[in-house]
């Protein structure tokens, strides 16, 4: 499928070009390494700064922005085009951003790692974890992570910082804590990375920036397209009803409340909505236990940036309500203590790691707790094909039984799935975004599966054409 040209208001014809790897600058090029056509895997290589005087050695610059790793069935080779970069710019801190540092790092990389000091925080902590299911020795990762830490360089939001013969600027993303955008500047050209792209209105993060210098236009927009295809069906307000429900439904039976939940924004979003409804009287006090070190790791790190919150968040924290801390919150350390967990009555909640219950904490308390009717298990994410937590919701339906770390377990609870719980945004969303970059020209659509990039540059032409 070729560019569809789309006329914005205002604006001259702006090319929305999926699944293409290269696009022309005026003195260099962005070239996607990776999550081209698929979701995961996010690595894009840009050349600025050809020919322009104050260039380091009278080249291009090389800067790499985000350095992802293919994750569940997508696959990607490490491109040997990532290896004789300048820079690294990281957008944030999930593993299909970056994932593949340390084979980075491994291949001999020691030029800076540029990201804002949340994402670098985050991506400390996320990395840590992934070696250590990789089965790294203790020792090794810590020399890892302190190589890690003498490349990075922490930069704050909405300020040019020189790169030489480059400026780079971060602006908010509204994904996860410290997420942001990427623009890129020379005198001759321009370039802005969405990264990852959040909702509007999302708990206790800021919204999206739409705020952008109109002193010169855009040459390439790097986009993300997860959800290109679709409108989320659910609205915030639809997502806080719909939890009150199934929680109200399992306090009434005393039934032990299973989430399986990603580490990074989906477990503090969660506790967002949980400390709200206990707020405002919609549902009882309720014990609530975080049992995944690394959602405690990265819960702890959101309290550290309480100054990045909303407004919302910022305004509860100043009359005395922490948003991510209330009377019933339990912080399990330990494993010996996630196993007392299966001996207290309910009702109670439990959030463990994974997502998609293919490791982690979570699976003892699957194995105790499925075969009975006095648990909910709480989906609040995708379960991709060919996981547990997929095999889970199927045997639910057949009233079958699910293979859980080689135990054959019986599905006698009642599963429940909290939809709309997204931390992307949508194809209205994306085209808001989209819209307020003044003078953009083209647009390079990635980290969307093939259909969805398709269908984005499709409808953004009906609606804008």
């Amino acid at each position: 499928m070729g560019p569809r040209l789309v006329y914005f208001r205002d604006m001259a014809a702006i090319d929305i070009v999926p699944h293409t790897e290269v696009h022309p600058l005026a003195d260099g090029e962005v070239r996607l390494l990776g999550a081209v056509r698929q979701v995961t895997g996010a690595m894009t290589r840009i050349e600025m700064g050809g020919g322009t005087p104050g260039a380091t050695g009278g080249r291009a610059r090389r800067i790499l922005v985000d350095c992802g790793v293919a994750q569940g069935r997508e696959r990607m080779d490490f491109p040997e085009a990532a290896d004789d970069v300048d820079a690294v710019v990281l957008t944030h801190g999930h593993q299909d951003h970056i994932g593949n540092i340390p084979t980075l790092l491994d291949r001999g990389y020691e030029g800076p790692i540029y990201a804002t000091p949340a994402t670098l925080e985050i991506a400390k902590i996320s990395l840590e974890d992934s070696l250590g299911m990789q089965r790294m020795g203790y020792r090794e990762i810590g020399r890892f992570l302190e190589h890690f830490k003498s490349l990075t360089r922490p930069l704050g939001y909405e300020r040019a910082h020189d790169l030489g013969g480059l400026t780079l600027t971060f602006h908010e993303a509204g994904h996860i804590l410290g997420s942001a955008s990427a623009e890129l500047a020379t005198s001759r050209s321009r370039v802005i990375c969405s990264g990852d792209l959040g909702r509007s209105g999302s708990p206790l993060l800021k919204d999206p920036n739409t705020t952008w210098r109109t002193d010169a236009p855009v040459d390439v927009v790097v986009m993300e397209s997860t959800y290109g295809s679709r409108d989320h069906g659910h609205s915030h307000g639809d997502i806080e009803h719909d939890l009150e429900e199934i929680l109200k439904d399992a306090i009434a039976r005393k039934a032990k409340v299973l989430i399986p939940a990603f580490a990074i924004g989906r477990t503090q979003t969660l506790l967002w909505f949980l400390n709200n409804l206990v707020e405002q009287g919609r549902i009882p006090e309720i014990p609530v236990a975080i049992d995944t070190p690394m959602g405690l790791a990265i819960t702890e790190t959101y309290a550290r940036f309480k100054q990045l919150f909303d407004k919302e968040s910022l305004d509860q924290l100043a009359h005395g309500d922490d948003p991510l801390d209330f009377e019933e919150l339990f912080r399990v350390r330990r494993g010996r203590d996630s196993q007392k967990l299966h001996d207290r009555p309910g009702p109670m909640i439990i959030i463990a790691g994974s997502g998609m219950c293919t490791g982690g904490r979570i699976i003892g308390h699957l194995r105790e707790g499925l075969p009975s009717d006095r648990t909910t298990v709480l989906f609040v994410g995708y379960q991709a094909e060919g996981t547990p937590g997929r095999r889970i919701q199927e045997a639910a339906r057949a009233g079958g039984s699910v293979w859980l770390d080689g135990e054959e377990v019986q599905v006698r609870a009642r599963i429940a799935t909290l939809k709309g719980l997204s931390a992307h945004a949508d194809r209205g969303e994306l085209l808001h975004w989209l819209k307020a970059i003044p003078g953009a020209r083209r647009v390079a659509l990635h980290h969307g599966d093939v259909e969805a990039q398709e269908a984005f540059a499709g409808w953004a032409a009906s609606q804008l054409g």
